[in-house]
């Protein structure tokens, strides 16, 4: 069984270190880099991944903005998905705040000159951790602004599905998630089946923001 990691609008996956980190080597995982696939439409990338995973089972974990990917994924007949991991996730327009996207000034986020302590607060519901800024930092330097505003664009203008998903699913909401509202969850208690809400202490970046607790809950759900 293979453990699918979809990362979030960066699309690099270097996110994912801290958590690979925690990981028992013989967990065996696969991160999804974005940037590598054909396709940036959501639906077809989603369709992209699919034809990669083949009729292997696997679980998938997504973040954020990729959690709209893994949601179509599951939906595509055939494959052999045990579980869905949704962090801090959305099917819809998080926040309002996500259609002021145009006004983000991309190239001050990515000069360095936002105060660390900021950057950490505001992402990982941390006082000043310089390690993820430091990662945050180095995976924002892999991607064009041309992308990251095509992707901001595509969060603006998300409109809620509405096909059910039977595939067992887990989202973990974040503590401290100053990014996306705390409607994002209740799309996927209606559209989800089977699902278990769960919250785990951090910021949006839960992932990068709580490792460990990501590290048992993937062992648990291999373990199921």
């Amino acid at each position: 069984m293979k453990v699918l990691l979809i990362p979030g609008m960066d699309g690099t996956g270097k996110l994912f270190s801290p958590l690979l980190d925690e990981l028992p080597s013989g967990v065996d995982t696969q991160v999804i880099c974005l940037n590598d696939l054909k396709n940036q439409n959501p639906i077809d990338q989603a369709l992209e991944i699919a034809s990669l995973i083949g009729s292997e089972e696997v679980i998938i974990l997504s973040e954020s903005y990729s959690g709209y990917i893994a949601y179509h994924l599951s939906l595509l007949p055939n494959l052999n998905i045990k579980h869905v991991i949704f962090a801090a996730s959305f099917l819809e327009n998080p926040t309002w705040l996500s259609r002021l996207n145009k006004l983000l000034p991309l190239n001050l986020v990515r000069s360095g000159l936002i105060p660390d302590i900021a950057l950490s607060s505001v992402l990982f519901a941390q006082r000043n951790n310089k390690k993820l800024v430091n990662i945050f930092n180095s995976s924002l330097k892999l991607i064009s602004n041309s992308t990251l505003r095509r992707r901001l664009n595509v969060i603006a203008n998300l409109v809620r599905p509405s096909e059910s998903l039977s595939v067992p699913c887990t989202y973990v909401q974040a503590s401290n998630d100053y990014l996306v509202s705390n409607k994002s969850v209740d799309v996927f208690k209606e559209l989800c089946i089977n699902i278990n809400i769960v919250k785990a202490s951090g910021g949006h970046f839960i992932v990068q923001s709580n490792p460990h607790y990501f590290s048992k809950l993937v062992q648990g759900v291999i373990a199921l």
